[in-house]
């Protein structure tokens, strides 16, 4: 069941598998996942992997692959969000009880999709868990996910941590595309990128002197200055779907250089990620 996980997510498998043998399962898991992850059957796995806790069942696993075991729901956004009244729905089922004593499990698909109505709503189950129901939490980014709901779960990471491999370069040019695609709601994405356990404060320092040189180029691009006095390859500028407004550009830079000189004294980095985004666009 989750023994395919176990070599490249170690942690998440460890995590639940200690916790099956020591019969202490969580009321409620979050689970950061990515495109690696084929979420149908990811979900499958899991609730095959707690409901039978390694004892194979092949009737109950024939349910669960046909979406037919009654002890399982899952939640999917209707529309833009996820609706307080399915959140109500799952609970006035589970208050029934189970054809066959197994453990109970709910799974919410985004969980950012959860807004402050159905946020509430689940947060109160959460903070008053029944015995033998589980929640699940799928989410692709766990920091868009309301932070109280967020706090009462165990969150594990299943994103596979690829960009630390990447040159400095590289990095300067994924943190460049993250900030101009995603604007004011780009923090979540820059902590993933570069906020590591790995990373020295004197590679990030380099990443962000390198943002700075990109933002220039963008800025002489975007004024029509030959490329020959650009300091990156012109092609992969252009690849980047900028912001054209030169007071923004120019604000850009200046925001970078300013908060550069934090990292020489031992400013938290995610500190400095939000300075940075906070002068760029505001605190809105």
């Amino acid at each position: 069941m989750l023994e395919k996980y176990q070599e490249d997510y170690k942690e998440f498998y460890s995590i639940l598998n200690n916790a099956i043998i020591a019969n202490k399962l969580s009321h409620a898991y979050m689970f950061e996942v990515d495109d690696n992850i084929n979420i149908e059957d990811f979900e499958k796995d899991i609730c095959k992997f707690l409901i039978l806790k390694n004892n194979r069942d092949k009737n109950i696993e024939t349910l669960i692959d046909n979406d037919n075991y009654p002890n399982i729901k899952i939640i999917k956004a209707d529309g833009l969000w996820i609706k307080k009244e399915q959140i109500l729905e799952v609970q006035t089922d589970f208050k029934k009880e189970s054809f066959d004593n197994n453990l109970k499990i709910y799974i919410i698909e985004d969980a950012s999709k959860l807004n402050k109505s159905s946020g509430n709503t689940l947060l109160k189950f959460l903070e008053e868990p029944e015995k033998n129901i589980v929640a699940i939490l799928l989410t692709k980014n766990k920091y868009s996910v309301i932070t109280t709901i967020m706090s009462r779960c165990i969150n594990i990471s299943l994103i596979k941590k690829e960009y630390i491999t990447l040159t400095e370069e590289s990095l300067s040019y994924k943190a460049v595309e993250i900030i101009e695609k995603y604007k004011i709601k780009a923090l979540p994405y820059l902590y993933q990128l570069l906020v590591t356990k790995d990373m020295e404060r004197k590679t990030l320092l380099t990443i962000l002197e390198k943002m700075q040189k990109i933002y220039n180029d963008i800025l002489h691009l975007n004024n029509g200055i030959k490329e020959e006095y650009n300091y990156f390859i012109p092609d992969s500028i252009k690849n980047i779907k900028y912001e054209s407004n030169n007071e923004q550009l120019i604000k850009k830079i200046k925001s970078i250089q300013k908060n550069s000189d934090y990292l020489r004294y031992n400013v938290n980095i995610k500190t400095i990620l939000d300075k940075i985004i906070i002068d760029i666009y505001g605190g809105e």
